[in-house]
């Protein structure tokens, strides 16, 4: 009997204050649960009970050991809990993706996952830019299918970059906007707009630069997710660069329309983002492999 076991024994007899009592729980004899209680206190030389008839009282000796016994019976179970945890991770196939690409690739993507592997489960975590940022700089995971933006210097000094698609933000207008049924419009033509823009610093910048090197002066509002952006729009509550994976069904229902504008074409890159010197699994290996010739192949 090892002395886990006996620290078990000696928490339910410190719960039950009797032998008959506890050797009912554990499924024993009486004096088996004397004996394993003698061994403690032979092994920390402490009297733990004062026995009394029947009954049994802990000593202050026994009350100190019920504390630590009691956290190291909880610890062994958070190590079960864990261990059992990272034996089901190592069976998942843990995939971290920007929240554009999973809403508004990832369904074709799944397809195309689950046609090569369908018994592998997939775990999808979907994050923000920062967020997906933040995970790399926790070590939660090795590589990211997320915009790639040149000027992140933490991105461009510790990471490898696999561009698989680059994507033009759209201007997109209410339907009944006064430009609507213009083919082509001109940087003059968004004077005193105002235009809606995400939460990402990046994207932020990109339009407003393109905009102030055409002296634009348009009046700028963040909001949240492309989501919000788009209803925002449809409102009549401003106008938006937005990436056409993000539009295309609007445009398509003529819910929104897009419209080019001379001499400004603002464009994103998308793709996977690997820590220099990563180590990836075959499976991970597999799994970019396919999504890039995917998202190369549309």
């Amino acid at each position: 009997m090892n002395t886990l076991e006996k620290m078990e024994t000696f928490i339910v007899l410190a719960e039950c204050s009797s032998f008959t009592e506890a050797a009912k729980r554990l499924y024993c004899s009486q004096p088996t649960i004397s004996h394993h209680i003698q061994q403690l206190e032979q092994k920390f030389s402490s009297q733990l009970f004062f026995r009394s008839g029947k009954q049994v009282e802990l000593t202050k000796q026994g009350e100190v050991l019920l504390q630590y016994a009691k956290q190291i019976t909880n610890l062994v179970d958070e190590a079960s809990i864990q261990l059992k945890r990272v034996s089901q991770q190592e069976q998942v196939l843990s995939v971290y993706v920007s929240n554009y690409i999973a809403r508004y690739y990832f369904s074709d993507i799944l397809n195309q996952f689950h046609t090569i592997s369908p018994q592998r489960p997939l775990e999808i975590n979907s994050y923000c830019y920062s967020d997906l940022i933040r995970c790399f700089q926790e070590g939660r995971t090795q590589y990211a299918l997320m915009p790639i933006y040149p000027e992140d210097d933490y991105i461009r000094k510790n990471f490898e970059t696999s561009v698989l698609f680059e994507e033009e933000l759209l201007l997109v207008l209410p339907a009944d906007h006064s430009c609507a049924n213009r083919r082509l419009l001109y940087a003059r033509d968004l004077q005193n707009e105002t235009v809606l823009l995400p939460k990402s610093e990046y994207l932020q910048q990109y339009v407003m630069e393109h905009l102030e090197s055409r002296q634009v002066k348009a009046r700028f509002l963040q909001m949240s997710n492309f989501e919000m952006i788009k209803q925002a729009v449809k409102s009549h509550h401003g106008i938006a660069f937005l990436p056409h994976g993000a539009v295309k069904e609007e445009i398509r229902r003529g819910e929104l329309v897009y419209k080019p504008i001379s001499s400004i074409q603002i464009k994103r890159q998308n793709g996977f983002v690997f820590r220099k010197n990563a180590k990836l699994t075959q499976e991970d290996r597999v799994f970019c492999q396919n999504v890039e010739h995917y998202l190369r192949s549309v």
